[in-house]
């Protein structure tokens, strides 16, 4: 086997980049902390270059700022910017919902959906907003893989969809569990029922109602 340099360093800042975007999924890291690169090289196990060509990428994505002779911070979101972000994504994940409802029929991906959205209540029930956002993702994550649309399924898992839809948790579902639990409810059966157009517009309803939530706080 001809080793690869360029491939080598690929994965390490690759390392990298995903071992940052899971610590702000699991709350280690949090909006506005600073990333030291002499840190973050030894948690990742990897040199300060990878670590350095890793920050400039999520740089590039939105996920972290780049100080002056200061290094890094992650992020810091505003209501205004979450609600953006909920608008813009409704459309990929609209998508989503009408290209994988008509497929929801077959057993296998009706066990796969259904798998995914047991994580959802399961974290709803214990009122855990980090867990209840991850696994909130992780469903429409696994909807567009049964969409069978290669850019949607990629574009989702983008670090900056990952890094947007994480701190949403610091708004929502706030005092509105029992609400947010009954829309998602609502959208999972009618997408079980293999009904795209029901689907669709129950989702929308609920993004509607979570930006007037998201306001309201």
């Amino acid at each position: 086997m001809t080793y690869n340099g360029d491939d080598a360093e690929s994965s390490l800042v690759d390392k990298a980049v995903n071992g940052i975007l899971e610590g702000i999924m699991e709350g280690r890291f949090s909006q506005g902390q600073r990333l030291v690169a002499a840190d973050l090289a030894e948690q990742f196990n990897v040199s300060r270059a990878p670590i350095r060509e890793a920050l400039q990428k999520l740089a590039g994505d939105g996920v972290v700022e780049l100080l002056p002779n200061r290094g890094a911070r992650i992020r810091q979101l505003s209501l205004e910017d979450l609600v953006e972000f909920l608008e813009f994504s409704e459309a990929i994940l609209v998508l989503g919902i009408r290209l994988a409802a008509p497929k929801l029929k077959q057993q296998d991906n009706h066990a796969v959906l259904v798998e995914a959205f047991k994580e959802i209540e399961t974290a709803g029930h214990a009122r855990e907003p980090f867990a209840f956002v991850r696994a909130l993702y992780q469903y429409h994550v696994k909807l567009h893989g049964l969409a069978g649309n290669s850019f949607l399924e990629l574009f989702y898992r983008r670090p900056e969809v990952r890094f947007y839809s994480l701190f949403l948790a610091n708004i929502v579902p706030g005092d509105s569990w029992e609400r947010y639990l009954d829309n998602y409810r609502q959208i999972h059966e009618t997408l079980l029922e293999g009904d795209p157009h029901t689907a669709v517009v129950t989702f929308s309803a609920h993004l509607r109602w979570v930006v007037r939530l998201m306001r309201s706080q």
